[in-house]
């Protein structure tokens, strides 16, 4: 069963939309502290590094997992082992995770920053692996099952951070490229 983009977007606009207004309807009361002067900073910050991993992971996924460069967003046909994937299996999910927390923060919100928030990232990793754990081993079958025996689904090491965080590969498709067996 694979599930399209679109249902994932409205799931993603669900929970962040609904934990905002539970966020909201918990400072309501419960008083928990979210000053302006390291609230917003945080979040702006914690949205940097989301959108830059974001940008790093969706590059390589682009590059590396696409038979063709015609082949459009999401439709991945070869599947990618290097840079921040071959550390971890869910690089892009683990930080996009943060989203919720990085939108309480920002928007002063410490029931979506401090509680909900925190609950919605476990969830989205959850989900994320429930999900697409199943689509890869449909789509890549033994190879992605030895790929999940040698990674971890999420890795916390700063060097498998790192990788998530540093240099975008080149734009161009690159022909060459044989993921590990």
């Amino acid at each position: 069963m694979v599930v399209s983009n679109r249902v994932r977007i409205i799931v993603w606009l669900i929970l962040i939309i609904g934990g905002y207004l539970l966020g909201l309807l918990i400072d309501k009361y419960v008083m928990l502290p979210c000053s302006p002067v390291y609230c917003i900073p945080v979040g702006l910050i914690l949205f940097g590094v989301i959108f830059r991993a974001a940008g790093v992971t969706g590059r390589y996924l682009s590059v590396y997992g696409k038979s063709s460069p015609d082949k459009s967003f999401g439709e991945i046909d070869r599947l990618v082992t290097v840079g921040p994937y071959s550390c971890m299996r869910h690089p892009m999910h683990l930080f996009l995770s943060l989203t919720p927390i990085a939108i309480g923060l920002t928007t002063l919100n410490p029931g979506l920053a401090y509680i909900i928030g925190p609950v919605e990232t476990i969830l989205i990793l959850v989900m994320a692996v429930k999900i697409d754990e199943k689509e890869s081993i449909e789509r890549f079958g033994e190879q992605y099952i030895e790929y999940k025996r040698r990674n971890p689904a999420f890795n916390l090491n700063p060097k498998c951070l790192w990788q998530a965080l540093s240099h975008k590969p080149p734009k161009k498709h690159i022909e060459k490229h044989k993921p590990a067996a």
